[in-house]
């Protein structure tokens, strides 16, 4: 475990200015406040939203982050910390808005580094012994889930300053991940693990045009982009390119998976494994006609191994089976397709052909809206430690920097790493307005009830297809266990 700190208050001399606030969060931020308790507008170069803040001097106090850190090459935590300007954009937003927002309230911002992906072991052993170590946790949401069931989280609701209502919150996920109208974690433009681990398609354009496949992102805009759709394409690609009738990582591939794919596409047709009643309250959906469709399409994608470079195939094989087969796979140009986290589209940025972004597809033309699916495994979120001594003065701190993160670290990410340096096209760029503007939240993936946002995906690794009876001896078990979560979180 390794701890940082910046000094805020000496930096504001040399911050930056703000790059131009875009996205799905400050798009909105344009609208005057409707009565006088709204965040102030101010004109500045652009019209800014501010939060609703109280002066406030907190005299140095250290601002402590828990973060999972650098575990893996894949998911990495970078949005909480940075020691100095370096040029990357990443970097000097989270360094200039730490500066602005530090200067202030006259306090500094340290960062905790987990040693591994799950840091909860740490946040549990300080929380419990009542130590007002962590102001923030900024780690892996099923992690946090299962802090927040053993009551070690505080309501966000319930935090002084926190206007959860404020665009710096994803509304998505407040909406999907409260339960009885208590809200243990969230995501907003603070952090950009979220961001990172929403689920697309990445295509290769070479690829693409060489089986004239038409119009992709025409496609997309118009409605038409659907499952079966995207499963014809498939076969056109798939083919042994050495000729020696086996066809394994070094041949060409129409789809790269893995077994949460399974999941991801049914949601995004649409479907939901969870829902909530009028009162807040979850109860299981996955049981459908509709939702067994879904499968039936998603499987034929996710789980036919002559069209679809299924991981668990080659894991015995390499180490890191992502980097050293998965990824190289498809940066050489041996597969249409890869359904995969929105980290990989910096990860290839140096790939030589070009590639597209798109969102998952839909179950049909009548479906109204894409749908992609955020993993709360990879996803870092917002929660609040209960042994705060002083929540007052974290709500404003979080309020703060959140606003602020909406006019610096979003757009860093958003325009500068995924648009411009990333993304190598205008319609690529246009593609992730959408795919950000329809991300879902899964409570099935943040709690893991009877393992039922687990099924599809097994299914598909084992080449299974009755989704039907796998899931009925489930569901006594996962209410079971949705039942427990929900005493757990009320009876605080």
């Amino acid at each position: 475990m390794k701890k940082r700190r910046i000094l805020s208050a000496l930096l504001a001399a040399i911050m930056l200015s703000a790059l131009p606030g875009c996205g799905n969060a400050a798009e909105e931020t344009t609208a005057a406040p409707t009565n006088d308790t709204a965040a102030e507008v101010v004109e500045t170069e652009e019209t800014r939203l501010k939060p609703d803040l109280p002066d406030k001097d907190f005299g140095g106090h250290e601002f402590t982050i828990l973060t999972k850190g650098n575990f893996s090459s894949h998911w990495f935590s970078q949005d909480a910390y940075a020691e100095e300007l370096t040029g990357e954009p990443i970097n000097d937003a989270v360094y200039n808005r730490n500066a602005s927002v530090g200067e202030k309230y006259n306090f500094t911002v340290a960062e905790m580094i987990g040693t591994s992906d799950d840091p909860s072991a740490l946040a549990k052993q300080a929380i419990q012994a009542g130590d007002d170590l962590y102001d923030l946790l900024l780690i892996g949401g099923t992690i946090t889930g299962g802090l927040a069931t053993s009551g070690l989280l505080m309501d966000l609701t319930q935090i002084p300053y926190m206007d959860l209502s404020k665009p710096w919150y994803d509304q998505s996920a407040n909406a999907s991940l409260s339960i009885g109208g208590r809200l243990h974690l969230t995501a907003g433009d603070l952090n950009i693990m979220d961001n990172k681990a929403t689920w697309a398609l990445l295509f290769n354009k070479k690829l693409a045009e060489d089986l004239a496949l038409g119009d992709l992102y025409g496609m997309v805009l118009d409605g038409t982009w659907t499952l079966d759709v995207l499963e014809g394409y498939l076969t056109l690609a798939s083919t042994d390119l050495n000729g020696d009738g086996v066809h394994d990582e070094f041949d060409q591939w129409g789809m790269q998976g893995e077994g949460f794919n399974t999941a991801a596409f049914i949601l995004g047709a649409g479907e939901r494994f969870f829902d909530k009643d009028e009162n807040d309250m979850p109860y299981v959906t996955a049981q459908s006609e509709k939702f067994f469709n879904a499968f039936e399409k998603a499987n034929a994608i996710n789980g036919n191994f002559d069209v679809c470079m299924f991981v668990n195939n080659f894991l015995n094989k390499y180490p890191d089976v992502w980097g050293e087969c998965m990824d190289v796979a498809f940066t050489e140009g041996r597969v249409l397709f890869t359904c995969v986290g929105l980290n990989r589209v910096t990860m290839f940025r140096e790939m030589e052909t070009d590639f597209g972004i798109l969102p998952l597809p839909k179950y049909d033309e009548e479906q109204e809206q894409y749908h992609d699916l955020v993993s709360l495994w990879a996803a870092n979120m917002i929660s609040v430690p209960k042994s705060l001594s002083d929540p007052e003065r974290t709500g404003i701190i979080i309020e703060a920097l959140s606003a602020e993160s909406m006019y610096t670290l979003t757009p860093a990410f958003y325009d500068v790493v995924l648009k411009t340096k990333a993304a190598r096209d205008e319609d690529s760029a246009a593609m992730l307005d959408l795919i950000f503007e329809a991300r879902a939240f899964e409570l099935g993936n943040l709690y893991g009830w009877g393992g039922l946002l687990d099924l599809p995906g097994s299914l598909s690794a084992t080449g299974k297809t009755d989704l039907a009876s796998s899931l009925k001896s489930k569901i006594s078990a996962t209410e079971s266990a949705m039942q427990k979560t929900i005493d757990a979180l009320m009876a605080e």
